[in-house]
């Protein structure tokens, strides 16, 4: 397994998507998953200087899973913040998800940043208490925690 940054056709990241989408709780929470919107953000940090898309391949060479960053200025202070900007793996790969947060976590270093935020979502899938574990696991801290109202 290695992760690399993906420069390529974000539709080949199509059929993750929709593995994602049908773990998703979008229904739950009213939100909806488009498809081609969700692959446009994908190509969106493959173009931005303040982002990048990881891929994890397995040992064939095919992509099952990705992670997006992001980096913005703190409104606090000058530093630099860098922001996991979603991630999926399949399930039979998940053991070695860890590898994208360790890509994460350097990629935060090497751009200068002096945090890395990662978000854990119940919208995203039910694993939501497990990832919290993953994130601990890790030595992060708990930071916000988020509410929303459908209308």
């Amino acid at each position: 397994m290695r992760v690399e940054i993906f420069k390529g056709d974000t539709s080949q990241l199509l059929p993750i998507a929709l593995h994602w989408k049908a773990e998703s709780q979008g229904k739950t929470f009213g939100l909806l998953i488009e498809d081609q919107a969700h692959i446009d953000d994908l190509q969106s940090l493959i173009v931005r200087p303040d982002a990048d898309l990881f891929v994890l391949m397995n040992d064939n060479g095919e992509i099952v899973g990705y992670m997006g960053i992001t980096s913005y200025k703190s409104p606090l202070s000058s530093q630099r913040i860098a922001n996991e900007h979603y991630w999926y793996v399949l399930p039979e790969y998940r053991r070695a998800s860890i590898r994208l947060i360790k890509a994460a976590i350097e990629w935060t270093k090497t751009r200068g940043c002096s945090h890395l935020q990662m978000s854990a979502s119940n919208f995203a899938s039910e694993l939501h208490d497990r990832v919290c574990g993953l994130y601990e696991a890790f030595k992060m801290k708990k930071f916000e925690t988020a509410y929303i109202m459908e209308m």
